[in-house]
């Protein structure tokens, strides 16, 4: 099967997506879409990414968001995939304010002084919120799930969080050293453990209201340069467990800065950049 294949390059602090826009049709399968991630996000002989985000028509909002990412599997959510998604479609058409349908449902997206503002809803902590992804039993702390991981590394243990994403956030005393890529292997390569894989998240306390996070996200399977939902679960953990004081929290990831408010109704807010880098036309072949 040929695809002329029609893409704008987007990227939000450096996690970057190729984005199709089917909004006026034909929407590809999704088993192709699958091929195609698969075969597009590779970086030495294609355009290479992160991951193709497809854009849908939808009844009562002004787009959908499908993200297919390298490994061929289609994320639930992500965070500057949003942004990104909601920076074309402010372009498109003509809006500050942008309603973006996904897996994890409605998301408002506002434009504003060159910024992205989502609200990411509410970051769930219970069991039945993990136990998709963590079939286990968990122990809590803090009122958080807590799980240990198998490492040859040293021996881990993290806070459990779902922000749209399944994401596990490990404490550091020192991002630099830490082998994220290894770690990150290691650990989703048991799928007893963890069936769909597993985001994990280093996290070092730098400020009263900064930390700096290096990611490890499942579907890409390796350290991405950011991570919106990443970002927002470091920041709700680091908020909730009072490593950081009240407030908003600048979130230091490896290709720039995320702020995260958690508001009064535990709803978590993400503000951040989303940048357009070039339009493109290949033919693909699957």
């Amino acid at each position: 099967m040929k695809y002329d294949f029609r893409f704008v390059k987007y990227q939000g602090c450096g996690n970057d997506f190729i984005i199709k826009d089917e909004m006026e049709g034909p929407v590809t399968p999704d088993s192709d879409r699958s091929k195609l991630a698969n075969k597009l996000c590779d970086r030495h002989f294609k355009v290479g990414a992160d991951g193709v985000i497809f854009i849908e028509k939808v009844e009562g909002v002004d787009g959908s968001m499908r993200l297919f990412e390298p490994a061929g599997n289609e994320a639930d959510m992500c965070g500057n995939g949003l942004r990104c998604v909601a920076a074309y479609l402010a372009k498109k058409l003509g809006k500050d304010t942008i309603d973006i349908m996904t897996k994890d449902g409605v998301k408002q997206v506002t434009h504003a002084g060159g910024q992205y503002r989502a609200n990411m809803g509410s970051v769930r902590t219970g069991e039945k919120y993990l136990k998709e992804y963590i079939p286990e039993r968990l122990r809590t702390e803090g009122g958080l799930a807590v799980i240990a991981l198998e490492t040859t590394d040293r021996p881990l243990s993290g806070y459990v969080v779902n922000s749209g994403e399944p994401h596990v956030i490990v404490r550091s005393g020192d991002l630099g050293s830490e082998k994220v890529k290894m770690i990150g292997d290691l650990v989703n390569e048991n799928r007893n453990r963890f069936p769909h894989g597993i985001n994990i998240n280093f996290v070092q306390v730098v400020g009263d209201h900064e930390i700096k996070v290096r990611t490890y996200e499942r579907g890409v399977y390796n350290e991405t340069l950011a991570c919106g939902t990443g970002a927002t679960a470091s920041a709700f953990v680091a908020h909730s467990l009072g490593w950081v004081k009240p407030g908003i929290v600048t979130v230091h990831a490896l290709g720039g800065d995320i702020r995260i408010e958690i508001t009064k109704d535990g709803n978590a807010y993400m503000t951040g950049p989303a940048e357009a880098e070039y339009e493109g036309k290949l033919v693909a072949e699957i």
